[in-house]
């Protein structure tokens, strides 16, 4: 029932693009769809815009458009030979700011369009903002530019520049933390300061995540799930009480939302 609901629910109101990555994900469609889909929302300088993140309506590229753009590329395991790739690290590569060593995550135009409050621009904004989401954007050059070449070693110098930061971080918002765990997935631990991120990274997380269930309803404060997403993860053995707990929270919270009822696991699963 849990499925069915859900497929429905997709295809009465998702726009054609998650439709296409609910039939790559679990329908076994090929990621052409998704790939089309997705081009729709690129520009000719080869960033992405046009409510791409549904918080922001400006048509023009921006970083965090872009972001959004180059993580579905990941979900569906995008070739670097793809055109939209391709374009994709140009836009990365001319956008980059060098004065400020990192895109800027907004800009001014955002306030030209409707946009999430969190999104307004301001001369102060990047400071809150700092590496979200440029040290992913920097793991995309790598993932998909070539070994050695400009757009990798672009990659390199801003993961350098943001691992000086997290290792001197006391605190961290943590979308700025999902950043970071989302770039070590991409490039690995395997280099000469990536064991010394996730240590750090795994201090954070404890000191960030809600650990408190009674809270989770109307708080903003980040859940186990927005922080371990994988029974793969090295942090789930730690907090696999609380991860379960966080799991079935939201799967009463989805059902009472889509299907109208609280449902147990045999049923969800019919």
């Amino acid at each position: 029932m849990f499925a069915r609901e859900t497929k429905s629910w997709i295809k009465r109101n998702a726009r054609p693009l998650e439709h296409a990555r609910w039939q790559y994900l679990f329908e076994g469609r090929s990621s052409a769809s998704v790939l089309e889909c997705l081009t729709a929302f690129q520009n000719e300088d080869g960033g992405f815009g046009h409510g791409l993140e549904p918080d922001v309506w400006l048509p023009n590229s921006s970083a965090i458009a872009t972001w959004s753009a180059g993580q579905i590329l990941l979900e569906v395991e995008a070739s670097p030979n793809e055109p939209v790739v391709q374009r994709m690290l140009t836009y990365l590569m001319n956008a980059y700011d060098e004065s400020i060593g990192l895109w800027r995550t907004v800009t001014q135009e955002f306030n030209d369009y409707a946009h999430a409050p969190w999104w307004t621009y301001s001369e102060e904004a990047q400071q809150f903002w700092m590496y979200n989401p440029s040290v992913e954007l920097a793991a995309f050059l790598i993932h998909w530019g070539e070994q050695g070449g400009q757009e990798a070693r672009l990659g390199w110098r801003v993961i350098e520049k943001a691992t000086d930061r997290i290792l001197s971080c006391t605190e961290m918002d943590f979308h700025e933390i999902n950043n970071f765990q989302n770039m070590l997935n991409v490039v690995g631990d395997d280099w000469e300061r990536g064991k010394d991120v996730k240590a750090k990274l795994h201090e954070l997380v404890h000191e960030v995540m809600n650990k408190e269930p009674d809270t989770w309803e109307n708080s903003y404060s980040p859940t186990p799930l927005q922080l371990i997403s994988s029974p793969e993860d090295e942090l789930y053995p730690t907090y696999e009480g609380l991860v379960e707990e966080n799991y079935v929270f939201l799967r009463d919270k989805y059902c009472l939302l889509v299907c109208g009822t609280s449902l147990g696991i045999g049923e969800m699963m019919r």
